[in-house]
C-alpha cells in the first residue's frame, strides 16, 4: 500500500473511531401544546359530524364530489410555476446535502507542472555558467480533516434540515394551491349563477317598468309609480353589473391559479349543484396536527437547522487536525518523468487551534443559540397560529350548517310562492306587476342561498386545508 493510501485508510479509522464526538446540541423534537380539542368544549359544537379515524386522502378535493373539480386542481398542481419552483429548489436542497457528504471523504487532487529555468549557481554562493533546463512535475495529492468535534457532522446535520424544510416547503405550496384553486372554482360557481339570477331580476322589473309606462300613459297610473319602477331597475341593473364583475375577476383568478394566461384558459362550467359537502367533516388532533401540518413542520426544520449551527459554531473554538499525503515524479524530460530515481513523495499531519481571535468566535456562538432559541419561539407561535386557524373554520363551518339551511328553505319558500303566484295570475286573482315583484323576491332568495352554500363549501375546503391536508 502507497504512503497516500495508508494516510487515507487511517483517517478514515480515525473518523470512525471518533464519530460519536460531536459538539453542540443534540436537536429533539418539540413537544406539542397539550391541547385535546381547538376550541373551549367539544370541537363538535354547532351539531358538527366529525370524523378522527378517517385518515385524510392525498386528494383530499376529491371530497367534494365534482370530477370536474378534480381535474382542475390536477392540472393547477401540474402546471403551475410556483409549484415547479418549489420541487427546483427542493432539488438544490438535496443537492447541497449530497455535497456536504463529500466532507467525509479524503480530498484527492491531480497536478502536472512543466516548466521552464535558467539556473545560476551564484544563488547559492558557487561559481560556474548558468545552466537552462526543464522541470515536469506530475503528482497527487490527498488531504483529511478529521472530523474530530463533528464540525462536519453539523454541516450535513444542517443541510439535511434544510432539505426537509423544502420538501415541507413543497408541500405547502401544493397544499395552498389546491386549496386556493377549490374556494375560486366554488365561489366562481356562485357568481356566475348569481349572474344569472340578477338577469331574471332585470327581466322582472324592465316588464314592469314597460307595463308601468302604459299605464302612466293612458292616465291610469301617476308618473311617481313610473320613477318609483325605474329607479328599482336601475339598482337591479347595478346589482348585475357588480355580479358580471365578480364572476370575471374570479374567471381570471382561477386561470391564474392553474397556470394559464386568462384569455387563453379554458375553464369548465362547474354548477353549484354539483359540488357537495361531505358528510362527515376529517379532524385530527391537535397532537397529529404538528407532526402533519407542513407549516409546522417547516418551522421545526428551521429549529433543527439552528440547533445545528450551534455545533459548528462550537467546532471553530476548537482544534482541527488535518492529515495530508502526496506523490508523483520529478524529472527534467517527458522520456523520463516516471523513470527509476524521479519519484517523490511526502506525507504530514498539522494541526491548528484558534488562540485570540477578539471575541468573534464566542460572540458567534453566542448569536447560533440566540438564533436558535428564535427559531423555537417560532415554531411555537406556528403551532398556535394553526390551532387557532383550525378553531377558525370549525367555527365558520358549524355556523355555515345552519345559514346553509336557512337560506335555502327560504329560497325554496320563495320559489314555492312565485309558482302560487303564477296560478293567481292566471286566475286572474293579482297583477301582472305583483307576479314580478314575487319573481324578484325568489331571485333574490336564491342569489342569498348561493352566496350562503358558496361559503359553506369554502369552508370545508378550508377545512382541509387547515388541517395539513393529506399531500
Amino acid at each position: 500500500m502507497t504512503c497516500p493510501a495508508r494516510i487515507a485508510a487511517l483517517a478514515i479509522t480515525m473518523a470512525a473511531l471518533l464519530g460519536g464526538c460531536a459538539v453542540g446540541p443534540n436537536f429533539h423534537r418539540p413537544t406539542p401544546p397539550v391541547a385535546a380539542t381547538y376550541r373551549p368544549g367539544d370541537d363538535a359544537a354547532g351539531g358538527l359530524a366529525l370524523d378522527h379515524d378517517t385518515a385524510i386522502a392525498d386528494t383530499w378535493w376529491h371530497a367534494l364530489g365534482s370530477p370536474a373539480l378534480d381535474a382542475l386542481v390536477d392540472h393547477g398542481l401540474a402546471n403551475s410555476p410556483d409549484v415547479a419552483a418549489a420541487q427546483a429548489r427542493l432539488r438544490s436542497a438535496q443537492a447541497q446535502l449530497r455535497a456536504g457528504y463529500g466532507a467525509f471523504f479524503p480530498q484527492v487532487d491531480a497536478s502536472a507542472d512543466a516548466t521552464r529555468e535558467r539556473y545560476s549557481p551564484s544563488r547559492l554562493g558557487a561559481t560556474g555558467p548558468a545552466e537552462v533546463f526543464s522541470l515536469f512535475t506530475p503528482g497527487v495529492a490527498v488531504s483529511y480533516v478529521i472530523d474530530l468535534f463533528g464540525a462536519n457532522r453539523r454541516l450535513v446535520e444542517g443541510l439535511r434540515a434544510t432539505a426537509t424544510a423544502q420538501a415541507q416547503t413543497v408541500r405547502a405550496t401544493r397544499l395552498t394551491l389546491a386549496g386556493n384553486i377549490a374556494t375560486t372554482a366554488i365561489a366562481r360557481a356562485a357568481f356566475h349563477e348569481q349572474v344569472a339570477a340578477w338577469r331574471a331580476i332585470v327581466a322582472a322589473d324592465e316588464d314592469q317598468l314597460t307595463a308601468a309606462q302604459a299605464r302612466t300613459r293612458a292616465g291610469t297610473q301617476a308618473y311617481a309609480s313610473e320613477l318609483a319602477l325605474a329607479q328599482t331597475l336601475e339598482s337591479a341593473r347595478a346589482g348585475l353589473k357588480a355580479a358580471q364583475t365578480r364572476a370575471g375577476q374570479a374567471d381570471d383568478l382561477l386561470a391564474v391559479l392553474l397556470g394559464d394566461p386568462p384569455a387563453n384558459a379554458h375553464l369548465p362550467d362547474i354548477p353549484l349543484a354539483a359540488l357537495h359537502l361531505p358528510d362527515r367533516l376529517p379532524l385530527r388532533v391537535p397532537s397529529e396536527l404538528v407532526r402533519q401540518r407542513p407549516d409546522i413542520l417547516i418551522a421545526e426544520a428551521s429549529a433543527h437547522a439552528a440547533s445545528a449551527q450551534i455545533g459548528v459554531a462550537t467546532t471553530a473554538m476548537l482544534p482541527q487536525i488535518t492529515l495530508s499525503a502526496g506523490t508523483g515524479s520529478s524529472a527534467n524530460s517527458l522520456n523520463t518523468v516516471f523513470g527509476t530515481g524521479t519519484g517523490v513523495w511526502n506525507y504530514g499531519a498539522g494541526i491548528t487551534t484558534p488562540l485570540f481571535a477578539g471575541g468573534s468566535l464566542i460572540n458567534k456562538r453566542n448569536a447560533a443559540r440566540a438564533d436558535y432559541q428564535a427559531a423555537m419561539e417560532m415554531w411555537r407561535q406556528t403551532v398556535i397560529t394553526a390551532f387557532g386557524q383550525v378553531a377558525d373554520v370549525l367555527t365558520a363551518t358549524a355556523g355555515d350548517s345552519a345559514s346553509d339551511d336557512a337560506q335555502a328553505r327560504a329560497a325554496q319558500d320563495a320559489e314555492t310562492m312565485f309558482h302560487l303566484a303564477e296560478a293567481d295570475r292566471k286566475a286572474g286573482l293579482i297583477s301582472e306587476s305583483d307576479l314580478a315583484a314575487t319573481r324578484t323576491q325568489w331571485q333574490t332568495a336564491q342569489i342569498t342561498a348561493l352566496g350562503a352554500r358558496a361559503a359553506h363549501l369554502q369552508d370545508v375546503a378550508a377545512l382541509y386545508v387547515a388541517l395539513g391536508g393529506g399531500i
